[in-house]
């Protein structure tokens, strides 16, 4: 240990041979903080929690639970897993700086600034949490409006062109098919066969009319969309804007209101679980887990794009899981303390925020305090998310099992009617209330709309939090006009903007309207993002960070398994799907 002659004093900066500063201004030294209990330390990871619940365990794995079992269930344990310790080596930068993760990352090259911008901004403007907890409302309020869809011959659908359409008809030119939304009454049919007259392809478009009426009597072959979905998505994002306008200390409006909806979402689930999970379920689970290496087979529909998204949205997924970095900051963990607080500018007191972080010596009082924040730090992300996230991905993967499986392992009659978009959803909800009644029907759809909401919040708050920081750390450092609490609603409502803008742009884009298309698309975007980060963490935490801080060898094995986890999902999505769509023009 250092003699007290060698003892750096306060706001000393740290010279290079401890932490390189590189493209930044330096770190100060300052007395790590006194340590406190794990209990005291729950809330950051709860809030990391809480933006996973939308994602994958509300939507994604039940979705894949839905078309193939539990094939695939080995990947989500494992992805659980790998994300816990990937957010750990994002919690020991900035325990032991102050600075957020991206801060290091920037540190060693300003163009991480920009590139991890748009990596915390284009994936998480399509608002997919949105859309789905306005389908889960509007379900609730309104219940779902079935389409009929069928496929004609290209004479057939060229000379329909031609006639008027009922307003409850709809056609899609790529594939030649016409789709009735509502109720077909029998005047409706006997209208629509009258205004063909004397087309002389009017056999054929009779026949698909008649097709369309029975499905939508016999409830076969529907899809099921819901009314003023964009209304209230839009609503949705307006309402999350301004909570977190309103209250004064930002980061403690969030804690607050994720405790609440994860309690809430807690609940619902253990009740459903409880009424209807079953118990070849579980055994299905169960072996599903040890299963390692088994893949969806194609007759399943599941693309490698939502296999790599249901992975990086095991647990939070993204540019999300490095908020934990902002959370904890914000907190005032380990060196966080001395850096500030995000205020709101209507209701709150503006508190200075330092841009760059801290460190402390290495004596041995420090070092002391230093690992009870680590030993506190591992243990409340073990139980806030870890458990909080495998629990929710468990309980809910086993209903959906339990609702559209028997116990030989085959789907139930008529189930895959509900194979396209959110339908598995209202296909759980309709085999609910089939079983057990209105009550269990309602519960699970007030549990749906409460976890997109859920996520909804955190995933507007950090991605705010996350390019507010990067802004003003790498590009408005000296500039007081622009704070990061400013620059952090100015994100926010842009954030708000982009995605009402995508929602009424669904108006004349149906791929739009789709939850599940918009989830999708955001989380095999995140799924690569976190093949990148990894790797970049992993030479922060092992080679920037000096010897008696930085990442342990079993740790370090765990982040190359990552990198490798992640990178050959996003390579295999990148080749299967992504490159041959530009390779052959779209």
């Amino acid at each position: 240990m250092s003699s007290s002659a060698d003892t750096p004093t306060e706001d000393q900066p740290v010279p290079d041979e401890m932490i390189p500063h590189k493209n930044l201004p330096p770190l100060l030294y300052k007395q790590m903080p006194d340590s406190i209990p794990w209990r005291k330390m729950i809330g950051p990871s709860i809030l990391l929690a809480g933006l996973s619940l939308g994602s994958g365990e509300f939507v994604l794995w039940p979705y894949i639970t839905f078309k193939s079992g539990f094939v695939f269930f080995w990947a989500c344990l494992l992805g659980v897993i790998t994300q816990y310790f990937v957010n750990m080596e994002i919690e020991r930068y900035t325990l032991v700086t102050g600075e957020t993760a991206i801060t290091g990352f920037c540190r060693l090259s300003k163009h991480w600034a920009w590139i991890m911008l748009l990596m915390n901004i284009i994936p998480w403007a399509w608002p997919g949490w949105a859309t789905g907890a306005g389908s889960m409302l509007s379900w609730t309020l309104f219940g779902p409006e079935p389409t009929a869809t069928v496929r004609l011959d290209e004479d057939a659908f060229a000379a329909l062109k031609t006639t008027a359409l009922p307003s409850e008809v709809t056609v899609d030119d790529s594939k030649q098919t016409i789709s009735w939304t509502g109720t077909m009454t029998s005047e409706d049919a006997a209208g629509w066969h009258t205004q063909l007259g004397s087309l002389p392809e009017s056999t054929e478009i009779s026949d698909g009319i008649r097709t369309l009426r029975s499905n939508l009597e016999q409830g076969t072959g529907l899809t099921y969309t819901a009314r003023y979905n964009e209304i209230f998505g839009i609503a949705g994002l307006i309402l999350v804007g301004l909570v977190l306008t309103a209250g004064p200390v930002v980061y403690n409006t969030v804690e607050k209101i994720q405790f609440v909806l994860v309690g809430i979402v807690f609940f619902c689930a253990i009740v459903l679980g409880i009424f209807l999970i079953k118990p070849y379920a579980v055994e299905a689970m169960l072996a599903g887990l040890v299963n390692f290496g088994e893949m969806p087979n194609a007759a399943s529909g599941l693309g490698t794009m939502t296999l790599l998204g249901a992975l990086a949205f095991a647990g939070a997924g993204g540019s999300m899981n490095l908020s934990q970095s902002n959370f904890i900051m914000d907190k005032g963990y380990g060196m966080g303390k001395y850096i500030g607080r995000i205020t709101s500018p209507l209701t709150g007191q503006e508190e200075p925020i330092s841009q760059t972080g801290f460190h402390f010596p290495h004596d041995e009082e420090n070092m002391a305090r230093w690992q009870g924040w680590w030993r506190g730090a591992n243990i409340e992300h073990f139980l806030s998310f870890f458990v909080t996230c495998f629990g929710c991905i468990l309980l809910l993967t086993l209903i959906a099992y339990s609702m559209f499986y028997n116990e030989d392992g085959e789907l139930i009659a008529g189930a895959d009617q509900y194979g396209s978009g959110l339908n598995f959803i209202w296909g759980q909800a309709s085999i609910i209330k089939s079983e057990f009644g209105s009550f269990p029907q309602y519960l699970f759809m007030i549990m749906g709309a409460t976890i997109l909401l859920t996520t909804e919040l955190g995933v507007l708050d950090a991605t705010a939090r996350i390019s507010a920081d990067i802004v003003k750390v790498n590009y408005l450092r000296t500039n007081d006009r622009f704070s990061v609490s400013r620059l952090y609603f100015m994100f926010l409502w842009g954030e708000i903007f982009l995605g009402s803008v995508i929602l009424l742009y669904s108006q004349f884009d149906a791929t739009f309207k789709q939850p599940l298309v918009l989830l999708t698309i955001s989380a095999a975007m995140n799924g690569g993002v976190m093949f990148l980060y990894s790797i970049v963490l992993l030479y922060l935490n092992s080679k920037i960070l000096p010897r008696s801080i930085s990442i342990t060898p079993l740790r370090f094995v765990i982040l190359i398994w990552a990198c490798a986890f992640f990178g050959y999902f996003t390579l295999q999505a990148f080749q299967i799907e992504i490159w041959p769509y530009f390779s052959e023009g779209g």
